[in-house]
């Protein structure tokens, strides 16, 4: 999730030549741009991550970013039971738990949880069963204890509103155990340049293909990246099903997320800058 809704955050440069004057912008990674004509009329409205946002995410980020899996499996190894408190589809999860680490997870969008669980039944026999909560950071209500909390991929930001923020955090540290390790991925401001005004990718299988145009605007003041998003679900080359979405995500710079996280009563906070992005390392 962070940002474009389907959540694809970490920092890589663009394969596209068409979009190489904005490659920095993470989640347009691999679209290219379309004109106004192009934009489709969608039939419906719906909330963040509904069932063609997640179909989408699903087919064009099936498996966690290498680099960030290596990195946040090494910074939670041994740790003891983990939490995810905005797992989306389970990409992280699901491949953690292969790897031996005790994660549970959590997220408000319930067709993402069902993209999770698919996951979860697909992986056969894991060592350790997780739980599931289908819920938001500002009402977390689990067992809690656990021995560390991580949000990678920037998704933290897509909490853009500064009392909602606080309230996330502050609920995230409620459900650790003292001293746990916190890490949260965050995304950069953007610097002062034309950002582009709209964007389309396609993804396929089989006879179904989702069709993507996404028009961005950023709030250089605020911080704010606003989207405004159009799913084409198609069945054989017939529309079928649209989806629309509009959302936000603010973006951090490192002392701010600093001050974010001493507010709600975290310490020992470091900011690292491994090679997929900025990552904010704590204890609650």
């Amino acid at each position: 999730m962070a940002g474009v809704l389907f959540r694809v955050m970490a920092p890589v440069s663009c394969p596209t030549p068409a979009l190489a004057g904005w490659a920095w912008i993470p989640r347009f990674a691999g679209l290219s741009i379309v004109r106004g004509s192009q934009w489709p009329r969608a039939s419906q409205n719906v909330g963040m991550y509904g069932e063609i946002c997640a179909q989408f995410y699903d087919l064009d980020k099936p498996y966690a970013p290498a680099l960030a899996l290596e990195w946040y499996c090494e910074a939670l190894k041994g740790r003891g039971r983990v939490f995810e408190p905005m797992c989306g589809s389970g990409r992280f999860l699901v491949a953690m738990l292969k790897r031996g680490f005790e994660v549970d997870g959590a997220d408000p969008s319930t067709p993402m949880l069902q993209r999770c669980r698919d996951k979860l039944a697909a992986a056969g026999e894991l060592g350790y069963q997780p739980q599931l909560f289908e819920q938001s950071m500002q009402e977390l209500d689990t067992p809690g204890g656990y021995a560390a909390a991580f949000i990678p991929s920037g998704s933290f930001g897509l909490i853009f509103e500064p009392a909602a923020a606080q309230a996330a955090l502050t609920h995230l540290r409620s459900q650790l155990s003292s001293g746990a390790p916190v890490l949260i991925e965050f995304e950069l401001p953007h610097p002062e340049i034309n950002w582009p005004g709209e964007a389309v990718k396609t993804v396929t299988q089989g006879g179904t293909q989702i069709r993507l145009v996404s028009r961005v605007e950023y709030d250089f003041a605020s911080q704010l990246e606003t989207y405004h998003n159009v799913y084409e679900l198609k069945q054989s080359g017939t529309v079928v099903q649209t989806e629309d979405e509009t959302f936000k995500l603010r973006c951090y710079a490192p002392d701010e997320m600093r001050t974010e996280l001493e507010k709600a009563g975290c310490r020992d906070i470091v900011i690292d800058h491994p090679d997929f992005g900025w990552v904010a390392r704590a204890h609650a």
